[in-house]
C-alpha cells in the first residue's frame, strides 16, 4: 500500500467545490492507497471551515478517511534546513511527509517539488 501526504490544497479545492474538485476526488479514491495529512493541514482546514461556515459534519467525514501525522521536532528541522525564503508551509508538508514514511505527496501547486525540495515524488493535480 502506497503511502500519500495529501496538501492542504486538494481538500480545500474538494470542501470549496472548485474546478478541480472532481480530479482530486477521484485520486483520493484508490483502495491501494493510504491517504495522510499533516497536524497543520488539520489546523489549516478547519479555520478554512469556521471561516466559511461549512458544515462540521463534512469536515469530520473528510477527515475520517486520513491519517493525521505529527510534526515533530525531526520534522520542523527538516523543513528548516531546507527553507529558502520560498513557502516554509510546503517544506513543512514536505518533510512531515518524508519523516512519516510516505512515499508521495499529492498537492496541486505546480511549484511544490521546487519550493519544498523533497525528495518525494509529487503528483500535481491539473
Amino acid at each position: 500500500m502506497t503511502r500519500s501526504l495529501i496538501d492542504a490544497n486538494i481538500l480545500l479545492e474538494i470542501l470549496f467545490a472548485r474546478k478541480l474538485s472532481d480530479k482530486c476526488e477521484q485520486l483520493l479514491s484508490n483502495p491501494s492507497k493510504e491517504y495522510t495529512i499533516s497536524v497543520l493541514t488539520l489546523h489549516i482546514i478547519w479555520y478554512m471551515a469556521e471561516r466559511y461556515k461549512l458544515s462540521p459534519e463534512n469536515i469530520v467525514d473528510m477527515l475520517s478517511v486520513l491519517t493525521i501525522l505529527p510534526i515533530t521536532e525531526p520534522t520542523i528541522s527538516l523543513a528548516n534546513i531546507r527553507y529558502d525564503k520560498k513557502d516554509f508551509e510546503d517544506c513543512l508538508q514536505a518533510a512531515c511527509a518524508e519523516t512519516n514514511d510516505c512515499e508521495e505527496i499529492i498537492t496541486i501547486d505546480k511549484h511544490f517539488k521546487e519550493h519544498s525540495h523533497t525528495k518525494l515524488p509529487v503528483i500535481v493535480v491539473g
